[in-house]
């Protein structure tokens, strides 16, 4: 691409002369090399026009501004507005399946295992770990090439109007939402304006071809193809198993089948029943994509099981929201073990803070043996005892040895509960050394 199909693209205005070839174009002036474009993004925390002369002294050859403040600069009226048109005319030079997946939790898990079965047979672009806004997207189209078979795009929100921007920009054949839950209702109020914002996943399609989790109670309404563990869905996972470190179910299609998860946590059998419907549309064999399920590693911090001394530490602390933290103690229930639950706030609440903490007062109710430990601001409505944080905490457990349990560490991401995994790992690492 070069500097005058990139002003025509974003309708842009330059004084800028000369008509150079790109090299790429970067957000972050860090990774500016010579011949790159930056461009200058404004959020709540930062804005990126200040460090636009510093892009141009590494060498861009342009900056995408909203004002004039370089000598090399692009102007447009809105910097995120080039991302979408930028993204948006990359994506359209491929004509290429592109999976989109949205939900409020399992996107990624969903994401990752589609991908994992795809790679059998495909070369696969996808977003990095959990790269699902804007920048993300955009970050991910840019790697298009044309030895790319198939996107695989994982598609966030926080606010109302995302998902339909992102889904226009990334123009999907194919949807996938994964549930309904309640992330997100200090931004979006009621359930049924996530429903709507999810279900917009579909406005930047042309087919309309979606796939979504048939045992949830908005999308099995949906006039659309169903997975789940219901009579009402087209592909049913039955006679499910759960065991300590892993899950089995059976599914028919021309026979039965039995799919084995290395992951314990029933809740993941809905991102597996997704993937495997999207698979086996792109024509893998079931029984590659079975091979290939039991060969995939769920990442970090979902559902991970570490050996720390005679413990077994489960660390889900990637997030929390009610659904994960239920979905966490339906696995707890089925271990006979003494149990240490440890839990941090749900975050981005809202109003809804209180109301949803001292809900998961019900949910817990039914773990026996169990030790209750939270921490922050909110969790102090849940029953147990209280820590106002990590530190505190860690304090708590120095003087409170634990020994033969399952410590179950669940919380949102900024309440920073990776320092108490890391706790429990450093333990067995200076005993080691005592040695």
């Amino acid at each position: 691409m070069t500097l005058s199909e990139l002003v025509k693209i974003i309708d842009g205005k330059t004084n800028i002369v000369s008509d150079e070839n790109i090299n790429e174009i970067k957000t972050d002036t860090r990774k500016i090399n010579p011949k790159d474009v930056f461009i200058a993004l404004k959020g709540k925390k930062y804005d990126g026009i200040k460090y636009a002369c510093e892009a141009i002294k590494k060498g861009a050859i342009a900056c995408i501004v909203e004002s004039d403040v370089v000598s090399r600069s692009i102007i447009v009226n809105d910097t995120y507005d080039s991302l979408f048109k930028i993204g948006n005319y990359i994506r359209n030079k491929y004509n290429i399946p592109l999976i989109a997946i949205t939900g409020s939790n399992g996107k990624t898990t969903t994401k990752d295992i589609l991908s994992h079965i795809l790679k059998a047979k495909y070369n696969v672009l996808e977003n990095s770990g959990n790269k699902n806004n804007i920048v993300g997207v955009f970050e991910t189209l840019l790697n298009l090439k044309d030895d790319v078979d198939i996107i695989v795009m994982e598609l966030g929100t926080n606010h109302l109007g995302e998902i339909s921007r992102l889904s226009n920009m990334c123009n999907p054949t194919k949807a996938i939402i994964t549930n309904i839950g309640s992330s997100h209702l200090e931004y979006f109020k009621k359930r049924k304006n996530i429903f709507k914002e999810k279900l917009s996943v579909i406005d930047g399609m042309n087919n309309k071809d979606l796939i979504v989790n048939g045992d949830d109670k908005y999308l099995k309404k949906l006039k659309c193809f169903k997975c789940g563990t219901r009579n009402n869905n087209d592909l049913k996972a039955y006679n499910i198993k759960s065991y300590i470190n892993y899950t089995t179910f059976n599914i028919y299609l021309d026979k039965e089948y039995l799919v084995r998860f290395n992951n314990p946590g029933v809740h993941f059998i809905y991102d597996i029943l997704l993937s495997i419907k999207v698979a086996l549309d792109y024509n893998i064999d079931i029984n590659d994509i079975i091979k290939r399920i039991e060969t995939f590693k769920i990442t970090e911090k979902r559902m991970s099981l570490l050996e720390c001394d005679d413990n077994i530490v489960i660390d889900d602390c990637y997030n929390a929201s009610l659904e994960s933290i239920k979905a966490g103690f339906n696995y707890l229930k089925e271990i006979n073990n003494k149990k240490i639950i440890i839990l941090g706030d749900m975050l981005e609440l809202g109003k809804y803070s209180k109301k949803m903490h001292k809900k998961v007062n019900k949910c817990i109710k039914n773990i026996d043996n169990k030790v209750v430990l939270t921490v922050g601001n909110f969790t102090k409505y849940i029953k147990g005892i209280h820590f106002n944080n990590s530190i505190e905490l860690i304090k708590y457990l120095e003087n409170n040895e634990i020994h033969n349990s399952y410590i179950y560490i669940k919380g949102s991401r900024k309440m920073n509960l990776d320092i108490v995994v890391d706790y429990f790992k450093n333990k067995v690492k200076k005993k080691e050394l005592l040695k």
